[in-house]
C-alpha cells in the first residue's frame, strides 16, 4: 500500500498538468493505470514526447566520449544540456533526464517501466515498437510507452542480448537470455514476428519476466488469501514432514512464489539443492544450506548446453537431502521421480497443468516421452510411490492467485485408467454476477488425509486429525507457534516491525538482517 500511496500522490501532483494539456479522450490507456503506477507525462502527450526525442537527438549529436559512461557522469551532463531548452513544465525536466539516461545507457522504456512499477511488476510485453503492455500485480495493463522506431527497438534488443553474449538476426530470429538483475527475456524478430507496426513495417517482440528481489514470506500468502490458515497449517506440516510435493498451475500462477515461501520450513541442516532453467528460487535458508544450479543453453555453434536432466544427475551425486527442480517439462521427470523414491524425501518441483488429475497425466506423458517402451503400470507405480501431494494454483481474472486444491495420489487406478486422487482441501469460487472478475470464495476440507499424515509421522511430525474437521478453527497464533518452535530466529511476517525490517533489507539492509536472512544478499 505504501508504494501505491506514494505513486498516487505523484499522480495527483501531475493531475492539473495533464488536464491542462491532454484531453482525456486522447489518453488511450487502460483504466487500471490510475490505480497502479503513474505513467510519465512525456509518454502521455505527443508534443512532450517529441520534445524529449528532440532533446535526446541534440544530446547524441554533441556527445563525443570515448570512455565508458556512468549514470552519474551522464546525469550531470544531461541536466546541463536540458537547461538549454525551454521546458514548459517543471515536472518534465526529471522525466526528460530519465528518458535520455534510460535510452542512452539502459533499455529505454523497459527500464522506465521497471523503475516505476517496482516489486509489483511481473512482465513487460513489447509488441512491435508501438505497444508495450505490462502485467502488474497479476493484472494486464495497456500503457502509453513505446519505442521511437524499429531501429531503436533493435538497438535495445542488441544491448540486452550483449549482456549474455548472444545475438539475434534473420537467420536466428529467436533468442532467450538473462539480464544482470536476473530477469528473463524472450525475443522474436521478423520474419517470424509477423505483426506490422504503425509505419507499415514488421516489428519485433520482447517479453521481460521480472522476479521479486525479496521473496514473499509465507504469511503474505495467507494475508493475500492465496491460502487460508487451515490449509497453511497443513502445508507447513507437510514441508516439515518431508512430503514430496508437486506444484501445478499455469504460467504466472505463482508456483515459484509458493516454493520460495515454503522453503522457510525446511530444516537448515538439510542440504537443499535447487535446479532451474533460469534462476528464480531464493530459498529462505542460510547460504550454507543451499546449492543452486542453473541450466545453460547451447551457444551460437550449437554446443555447450547443460540441461536440467544433466544437472539433476550431477546433483544426485552431490549428497543432497532435498531437491527442488524449478520446473519439470521433459526427460528430467524420470530422474526426479527416482530421486523422490530413493532417499530424498521432501523434494519438490512444478509442472504446467490445470488440475491435480491432469498433473498426474502430464507426468505420465513426460515419462513416456523419455522412456517410450516403459510399461504404463510401472510408470504409474513410480508416480504413486514418489508423489505425496499435488498443490494446484490458479490465477483468476482479477489477478488474484489461489491454491484451489491439494490432493494426494491414491494407490489405485480408476476405471478410465487415471490414477485416483484424494482431494484434501479445495477452494470453491462464489460466482458474482455483478462482477464476473471477482474471485471470492471459500476454502474447505474435502477429505481427511491418511497417506500424508502417516508419512509426516515417519519424519517426526505429528498432525492431529482434528485439522480435517471443518468446524475446527486454525488460528494465526498456531501458525506463529509452528514457526517459532521450528526456528525461533527467523522473522515473522506478522510482527509489528516486519515492514521496517523488509524496507531496511530492500535498501541495503543492516548486518543484523543479512545475518538472519543471508539470501537477501543475492
Amino acid at each position: 500500500m505504501a508504494l501505491r500511496e506514494k505513486i498516487r500522490g505523484f499522480s495527483n501532483a501531475l493531475e492539473s498538468d495533464v488536464e491542462a494539456k491532454v484531453p482525456e479522450e486522447d489518453i488511450v490507456v487502460d483504466d487500471l493505470s490510475c490505480t497502479s503506477f503513474c505513467f510519465p507525462l512525456l509518454y502521455r502527450d505527443e508534443q512532450y514526447y517529441e520534445l524529449a526525442c528532440h532533446i535526446y537527438d541534440r544530446f547524441i549529436e554533441k556527445l563525443n566520449v570515448k570512455a565508458e559512461l556512468t549514470e552519474k557522469m551522464v546525469r550531470e551532463v544531461v541536466l546541463k544540456h536540458i537547461s538549454e531548452f525551454s521546458i514548459p513544465k517543471t515536472s518534465l525536466k526529471g522525466e526528460i533526464a530519465d528518458f535520455l539516461i534510460d535510452n542512452l545507457l539502459y533499455y529505454g522504456p523497459i527500464t522506465t517501466i521497471a523503475r516505476l512499477a517496482g516489486n509489483g511488476l511481473n512482465d513487460i510485453i513489447v509488441n512491435t515498437k508501438d505497444y508495450i503492455d505490462v502485467i502488474y500485480e497479476g493484472q494486464t495493463l495497456t500503457t502509453p510507452f513505446r519505442f521511437r522506431s524499429e531501429e531503436d527497438l533493435r538497438k535495445i534488443i542488441s544491448r540486452m542480448l550483449n549482456e549474455s553474449n548472444r545475438k539475434v538476426d534473420e537467420s536466428s530470429p529467436i533468442a532467450s537470455a538473462k539480464l544482470p538483475d536476473g530477469s528473463r527475456i524472450e525475443i522474436q524478430i521478423p520474419p517470424i514476428a509477423a505483426n506490422i507496426d504503425k509505419d507499415g513495417n514488421p516489428g519485433s517482440y520482447v517479453t521481460v519476466r521480472k522476479f521479486r528481489e525479496i521473496p514473499l514470506l509465507f504469511e503474505s500468502l495467507i494475508d493475500s488469501h492465496m491460502i487460508d490458515l487451515k490449509m497453511a497449517y497443513f502445508l507447513i506440516k507437510a514441508v516439515k514432514g518431508k512430503l514430496n510435493i508437486v506444484v501445478s498451475g499455469g504460467t504466472s500462477s505463482g508456483k515459484t512464489t509458493f516454493l520460495n515461501a515454503v522453503t522457510r520450513f525446511i530444516d537448515e541442516r538439510d542440504q537443499l539443492l535447487t535446479i532451474e532453467d533460469t534462476k528464480e528460487m531464493k530459498p529462505q535458508l542460510p547460504c550454507h544450506s543451499i546449492r543452486s544450479f542453473e541450466a545453460r543453453p547451447e551457444n551460437e555453434e550449437g554446443a555447450g548446453a547443460v540441461t536440467i536432466e544433466t544437472l539433476l544427475r550431477t546433483a544426485l551425486r552431490s549428497s543432497p537431502r532435498r531437491i527442488i527442480v524449478g520446473e519439470c517439462r521433459g526427460p528430467e521427470i524420470v530422474t526426479m521421480l527416482n530421486a523422490m523414491n530413493t532417499g530424498h524425501p521432501g523434494s519438490m518441483t512444478t509442472i504446467h497443468a490445470d488440475d491435480t488429475k491432469e498433473a498426474i497425466v502430464r507426468i505420465e506423458n513426460m515419462f513416456l516421452e523419455a522412456r517410450p517402451t516403459a510399461n504404463m503400470n510401472f510408470v504409474r507405480s513410480q508416480i504413486i510411490s514418489a508423489v505425496d501431494l499435488i498443490v494446484q494454483i490458479v490465477r483468476f481474472p482479477d489477478g488474484r492467485r489461489r491454491i484451489v486444491k491439494i490432493s494426494e495420489p491414491e494407490k489405485r487406478v480408476e476405471d478410465n485408467g487415471v490414477v485416483s486422487m484424494l482431494d484434501v482441501f479445495e477452494f470453491s469460487r462464489v460466482i458474482n454476477n455483478d462482477n464476473p472478475m471477482d474471485s471470492s470464495g471459500n476454502f474447505k476440507v474435502v477429505s481427511a488425509s491418511t497417506r500424508a499424515v502417516n508419512k509426516m509421522l515417519q519424519h517426526g511430525v505429528v498432525l492431529e486429525n482434528r485439522i480435517f474437521d471443518n468446524d475446527f478453527v486454525v488460528t494465526k497464533e498456531m501458525i506463529i507457534k509452528e514457526l517459532k518452535d521450528f526456528h525461533p530466529s527467523r522473522m515473522c511476517g506478522w510482527k509489528t516491525n516486519y515492514m521496517n525490517e523488509i524496507v531496511q533489507a530492500s535498501f541495503g539492509g543492516t548486518k543484523n538482517i543479512l545475518e538472519r536472512w543471508p539470501n537477501l544478499q543475492s
